[in-house]
């Protein structure tokens, strides 16, 4: 009877300790969780979109919305990738997320040069931080990218890539051209600048550059003097530690060194690249630091892809449950993307304004967290 009493306890104890844990998250889990996040009806946010919003604190909860197609091109590109790897249930979800965004895209496109913008260019919408752009240039449009026009042929190829990318060349840094925004040391490197635009000053990010080349590298396009200069900024901003020390100068767009190792490692598994696998060591290296001192679950997830697929598999432990999943990855404050006011500025006020932490505004897309812990996931399913 005591023994009867007894293992019936232990089996409420077993039966509390699961319930508080939560469910544990999985795959299917999360594909749904994308679905429910993709906008089907809503007075703001395009049908086919993932809600992004933008905040002037490094605080999810301070947002507001933002409408723009960089996350559905990210989210398209990581779901393609990670597609086959699904079960057949699993990819006509992912179909069906694809075939709804997919409609969305043609509202960023510039057709006549077949460049995209981050924010739409059919409509009167005004981005929440246009204010400084009359600043530098007369109206207060953002012309075209080159960071979301090279992304977008990851997720879905136009027809002319080869035509794209000479086109590309002529956005560019110059001999004598201005470039008081970046580092001295690297404005003798005549590589791309994020813009399409000739208004704004041109500008060097170097997950923009990884981005062109990975472009660039996955469709065999044939290597311009750009491509190599770039390459080259790239090389040695990792040589030089600054992806380290200095994420915010080199990458004004992305700002962090975990961010810009998921961007190294993407560019790197597409072909093999001399000089930037000679310094694979020390990347993996700088990601499993990063990863070992963490304290952001997201931040690991991120680098925990990046290494992957530089051949170094990575375990988190205590993964959040179903539970768990809104607060501790959809929200989290961890962000993706900045937009970085003063990168557009010269280096003496530039510096000022990131020691103050002014000027710079923070972009999150619950979705997208999910789908780089999905593509976590489909990485260590064999675990």
């Amino acid at each position: 009877m005591i023994k009867k009493i007894t293992l019936a306890i232990l089996g409420c104890i077993v039966l509390l300790i699961a319930n508080a844990q939560g469910s544990k998250i999985d795959i299917s889990f999360l594909l749904n969780r994308i679905e429910q996040l993709q906008t089907k009806n809503d007075p703001f946010f395009l049908t086919g979109s993932y809600p992004a919003y933008i905040s002037s604190h490094q605080k999810f909860k301070t947002k507001r919305g933002d409408i723009n197609i960089f996350y559905n091109i990210v989210i398209d590109a990581t779901l393609k990738k990670i597609r086959p790897n699904l079960n057949a249930r699993q990819q006509v979800l992912v179909d069906t997320l694809l075939a709804r965004s997919l409609l969305i895209y043609h509202r960023f496109k510039n057709v006549e040069r077949g460049s995209y913008n981050f924010w739409l260019r059919d409509s009167v919408y005004r981005f929440p931080i246009s204010w400084w752009i009359p600043l530098i240039k007369n109206d207060g449009s953002v012309p075209d990218d080159l960071d979301d026009t090279s992304l977008k042929q990851l997720a879905w190829p136009d027809d002319s890539l080869e035509k794209l990318h000479l086109i590309m060349q002529h956005y560019i840094h110059r001999p004598n051209g201005k470039i008081n925004s970046v580092d001295k040391k690297y404005r003798k490197y005549y590589a791309y600048s994020t813009w399409f635009g000739k208004k704004f000053h041109v500008s060097f990010d170097v997950a923009v550059l990884t981005n062109i080349l990975t472009f660039v590298q996955t469709y065999n396009l044939p290597w311009t003097k750009v491509d190599s200069a770039s390459l080259q900024l790239i090389v040695q901003s990792i040589k030089n530690k600054d992806y380290i020390n200095k994420p915010l100068d080199i990458a004004p767009n992305y700002g962090k060194t975990a961010i810009l190792l998921y961007h190294f490692s993407r560019l790197m598994q597409v072909k093999k690249i001399p000089a930037l696998e000679v310094l694979k060591p020390n990347l993996i290296k700088e990601g499993q630091f990063i990863f070992n001192h963490s304290k952001n679950i997201f931040e690991k997830i991120i680098v925990a892809n990046a290494l992957n697929g530089l051949g170094e598999k990575l375990s988190i432990q205590n993964l959040p449950s179903q539970e768990e999943v809104q607060n501790k990855i959809e929200e989290n404050d961890f962000p993706f993307v900045i937009g970085n006011i003063a990168s557009y500025f010269p280096d003496f006020f530039k510096k000022i304004s990131y020691k103050m932490g002014a000027l710079l505004y923070y972009y999150y897309c619950p979705a997208y967290n999910d789908v780089l812990l999905l593509q976590y996931l489909v990485n260590n399913a064999d675990d």
